[in-house]
């Protein structure tokens, strides 16, 4: 054999093997990918491992550890046969259906993207369309999703407090829907002229029906400059928006004087630093000829108790504001922190969507006797939530404990009744304004040192 000849069939054997090895090297690679999706292990997963020590730690209700696990698996299972194989959905989703199998309303667990809008809600700015959502329990007509219809051309939407205006919580499930609760002056949403009661029935063409609060977010809030279309119902009629998404700057606290006399403290988020505000307001207020206050805690979904705490020292100047305990620790009593900025007559609103920290104000306030309150039924979160790390972007949100009034009661699920109710169930936004004009002429009968409740029985209550 020639030299050349050789060389052309080492040439040749050189190929063979190299596309042998591509061939072995495509075979094994495409074995391991099989084996890593059917052999995926919930068990093995970091952020699995650290959920279920987190609700052996600190979950303050005693649990079935078997029970939970099952639902994971089976959650799991559930999803592979669906045809999922990515790691990361498998692993969100068993870790969502461990969380959720505790059955509490309030622990949940957030994907690294609902962390990340949690985060963004703490940061009080985002790329939205400027509304706050609860979840409400729908029949009839809301319940079904309604057939397309045309544009109209304006421009409102949403994101979530999570409060809700029925007289008892309300959880994801087969009868819920995303309703409006408050409207944030100045967005999109404001312009157009949506309407705090306007349930969504779909976003994007996605029904809405059963879905959590965060999910409905996630999907309403984008890029700046995008538009989401949003379908809600309002009172009966089915209305149709496109909306341009903006920056939205989410406000904590604004306050003004009223008449002259009335200082009105308008709290939407118990935010840190919101105590401070509070109390700078106050005295400003005072300073203008303020004769006493009007606290607004209508739709705020609470925030931080610390904060709830200095807010209640504005207007009390010792003894116990809340008290708390947590898995294997003592009781934690809260009180009063001193330097209480005025004891001018108070009236506090409230209504369904008060949850949280402001059912801690307002209870500690109707406990001391020290405010009057009107409005409708609080929400009833009695409990105190804690969000712990995964280490993968997400986190487990748990209840650690219950939370006490000074009375010694616990309001979850109950709710405080106001000292003066007033409602229309006809018409929501004309609610808001008969609550506010009661507010006053209860504050001026406090000032004339008048009884609060020394009002016609037919002035309090609206059908």
């Amino acid at each position: 054999m020639s030299r050349s000849s050789v060389i052309i069939l080492g040439i040749v054997i050189a190929v063979l093997v190299i596309g042998a090895l591509v061939g072995i090297a495509f075979v094994v690679d495409k074995t391991v990918f099989k084996s890593s999706a059917s052999g995926f292990s919930l068990q093995d997963q970091p952020s699995y491992k650290e959920a279920l020590f987190d609700i052996k730690s600190y979950y303050f209700k005693p649990y079935d550890q078997a029970k939970i696990e099952a639902a994971a698996s089976a959650a799991v299972a559930a999803a592979k046969k669906k045809g999922v194989t990515s790691t990361t959905e498998l692993t969100n989703t068993g870790v969502t259906a461990l969380v959720k199998a505790l059955g509490d309303a309030h622990s949940e667990y957030l994907t690294p993207a609902e962390n990340s809008r949690m985060n963004q809600d703490l940061s009080g700015s985002f790329f939205g369309v400027g509304f706050t959502l609860r979840l409400e329990a729908v029949t009839g007509p809301n319940k079904g999703l309604p057939a397309p219809t045309q544009s109209n051309g304006t421009t409102p939407s949403t994101t979530p407090n999570g409060t809700t205006p029925s007289q008892t919580p309300v959880t994801p499930g087969p009868n819920s829907r995303p309703a409006v609760a408050s409207v944030i002056k100045g967005s999109p949403s404001d312009k157009a002229g949506i309407k705090s009661g306007d349930i969504i029935m779909s976003v994007d063409g996605k029904d809405t029906l059963g879905e959590s609060l965060d999910s409905v977010v996630l999907r309403i809030r984008g890029k700046q400059g995008t538009k989401v279309d949003i379908k809600v119902s309002r009172l009966g009629k089915q209305m149709d928006f496109v909306i341009t998404r903006e920056k939205i700057q989410v406000p904590d606290f604004e306050s003004e004087l009223v008449d002259g006399k009335y200082g009105v403290l308008r709290l939407f988020e118990f935010n840190q630093g919101v105590g401070q505000k509070v109390r700078a307001a106050v005295k400003d207020l005072q300073a203008k000829g303020a004769q006493g206050f009007i606290l607004d805690l209508r739709d705020d979904p609470g925030g931080l108790v610390d904060q709830a705490v200095q807010v209640a020292s504005i207007f009390i100047p010792s003894g116990q504001i809340v008290s708390f305990q947590t898995k294997g620790q003592p009781t934690i009593n809260e009180v009063a922190q001193g330097g209480a900025e005025t004891d001018k007559p108070l009236v506090v609103l409230v209504n369904g969507g008060s949850a949280s920290a402001s059912e801690i104000v307002s209870g500690a306030l109707k406990d001391h006797g020290r405010a009057t309150l009107v409005g409708t039924k609080t929400y009833g979160k009695g409990s105190v939530q804690k969000v712990y790390n995964t280490g993968d972007g997400g986190a487990v949100k748990l209840t650690i404990s219950l939370y006490y009034l000074p009375n010694g009661e616990s309001i979850d699920g109950k709710g405080i009744v106001p000292d003066i109710v007033v409602q229309n169930k006809k018409d929501p936004a004309a609610e808001v304004t008969m609550q506010m004009d009661k507010a006053k002429q209860v504050l001026q009968n406090l000032i004339d040192g008048k009884p609060a409740t020394g009002l016609l029985p037919e002035d309090l209550l609206a059908a």
